[in-house]
C-alpha cells in the first residue's frame, strides 16, 4: 500500500491536470488489449456547479479545472471504489456518471473545443447558455443522462441500473452472489437432511 501511494504521488507530480485526458492513462490489459475496468467516471461539466465536493473527497481522481471552474476527472479510479462512490452520491446536482471506455474517449476528445457559459448555470440550472453564434457549446450527450437515476444511484443494486450495463452493477453482482450462495447452502442442507432420513430407514 505504501508503495502504491508513492507511485500515485509521483504520478500526480508529473502530469499536467489541466491538459491530461484520463482515457490516455487508463490501464490496459496486455492480453485482451482492453481496459482492465469496464466502467469509467466522467463529469458533465455543463451541469456541474463547481461546488468542489468531489475534488475534496476523491482528490486522486477529480480536480477543479481552471477555465470554467468545473470538476473534471484527471485519473480514472485514482481513489478506491468506495471513496469515488461517496463523491458521486454526494454530488448535489448528480453530474458525475459512469460511462464505458469508448464513450469516455469520445467525450474527452469532444471536450477539447468546449466553451461553457459559467454565468448561465448560476441563472438557470437547465440552461447551458449556448445559442447560435454566441460561441458557447451545447451540453454533451452522456449515456448516464439518458436514464432515470435513483436518489442514491447505483447503490440500490438495481439489475437495470442505467449507470451500468444490464446486470453489471457491482452492487447487483454482490447481491446476486449472496443470493446464489444462500441457494447453495439451502441445497446442501436439504441434501444432508435427505441423506439423514435415508440412513434412519
Amino acid at each position: 500500500q505504501a508503495f502504491q501511494d508513492y507511485q500515485n504521488d509521483a504520478y500526480l507530480e508529473e502530469i499536467d491536470m489541466e491538459t491530461v485526458e484520463s482515457h490516455t492513462t487508463v490501464e490496459i490489459d496486455k492480453t485482451s488489449g482492453k481496459p482492465v475496468r469496464t466502467q469509467m467516471v466522467y463529469v458533465d461539466e455543463h451541469a456541474c456547479i463547481g461546488c468542489t465536493n468531489c475534488a475534496m473527497i476523491a482528490q486522486s481522481t477529480f480536480f477543479m479545472e481552471g477555465d470554467a471552474g468545473r470538476a473534471r476527472v484527471f485519473q480514472q479510479w485514482g481513489d478506491d471504489d468506495e471513496t469515488i462512490q461517496v463523491a458521486i452520491e454526494t454530488c448535489p446536482v448528480d453530474c458525475i456518471h459512469y460511462v464505458p471506455f469508448d464513450e469516455l474517449k469520445r467525450l474527452e476528445e469532444d471536450r477539447r473545443e468546449q466553451n461553457i457559459n459559467f454565468k448561465a448555470r448560476l441563472v438557470n440550472s437547465n440552461a447551458s447558455g449556448a445559442t447560435r453564434g454566441n460561441g458557447y457549446t451545447e451540453p454533451q450527450e452522456i449515456s448516464g443522462n439518458m436514464g432515470i437515476r435513483c436518489n442514491n444511484c447505483p447503490s440500490r443494486g438495481c439489475k437495470n441500473c442505467p449507470m451500468f450495463g444490464v446486470g453489471e452493477s457491482p452492487y447487483f453482482k454482490k447481491k446476486e452472489a449472496e443470493r446464489k450462495a444462500r441457494m447453495e447452502r439451502n441445497r446442501l442442507k436439504r441434501e444432508r437432511e435427505a441423506q439423514s432420513k435415508r440412513a434412519e430407514l
